[in-house]
């Protein structure tokens, strides 16, 4: 389903970190939440919208991750990479994960052991079962290709990207960037500015699943229910092949 609003149109306000939410940010969390209770009543749900008014479950080693709207200034602008994120938690780890991309007719799923799949479908339509087909990542080319963040890059991240000699770089919002390195349409994606771990369960589940890596700058994987709640994460580069 594509997001849009009709009676009322589009609200924006800005959140206490001084990011962007809207009306269809917290009508889309509503509906996601109330369909995974359906499916999952036993699994506590950190979803973005909630947990920034102060609402954190109790995650424990099990729980799902949910970003109702990923890329919700490209959402704003017209622009059509924002992601709908939904990802499985197990023991610190991702373990499975959705990225859907309505406006483009994109759904990717990723499995820990059971691989990835990618449907491609009309923009606004549910994926059918059959429509999907494996994916998998693509060995780094000599001259990589790197996505970047469209609205949050830095010089850190420009200059690990000249010494693995990746000119060939594409910004772009969105978990989107973690389902087009799974698919083998780039090579790495780079962020040295933080993030959420809303921000990459499903993705970096989609991607492992895909044969690729979520690694720190250090080489170490990221961490997910994280003690003190901050739920941030540090730096980190997706590859499609783990170096």
């Amino acid at each position: 389903m594509i997001l849009s609003l009709s009676a009322g149109g589009l609200e924006v306000r800005s959140k206490q970190d001084q990011s962007p939410v809207t009306n269809a940010d917290v009508r889309a969390e509503e509906m996601l939440l109330a369909g995974l209770n359906f499916l999952a009543p036993d699994i506590p749900v950190l979803a973005e919208e909630s947990a920034a008014r102060g609402v954190v479950p109790e995650v424990g080693d099990t729980f799902l991750v949910l970003d109702p709207l990923d890329g919700t200034k490209e959402y704003v602008a017209g622009r059509a990479e924002y992601t709908v994120n939904i990802g499985l938690v197990e023991n610190g780890r991702p373990r499975a994960g959705v990225i859907s991309v309505p406006a483009l007719g994109r759904t990717y799923w990723g499995v820990t052991g059971a691989g990835a799949a990618r449907s491609i479908h009309p923009p606004g339509d549910l994926p059918t079962p059959e429509s999907f087909e494996p994916i998998a990542t693509r060995p780094i080319s000599d001259v990589p290709v790197a996505l970047t963040s469209l609205g949050h890059n830095d010089a850190v991240t420009e200059a690990f990207l000249d010494t693995l000699g990746a000119n060939d770089r594409r910004r772009l919002g969105s978990a989107y960037k973690f389902a087009l390195v799974a698919e083998g349409s780039a090579d790495l994606y780079a962020r040295f500015v933080g993030t959420m771990e809303w921000d990459t369960a499903a993705g970096e589940a989609l991607l492992v699943a895909a044969g690729g890596a979520v690694l720190d700058p250090e080489g170490r994987t990221l961490s997910y229910g994280k003690a003190d709640k901050s739920f941030v994460n540090g730096p980190f580069i997706a590859w499609g092949r783990a170096p």
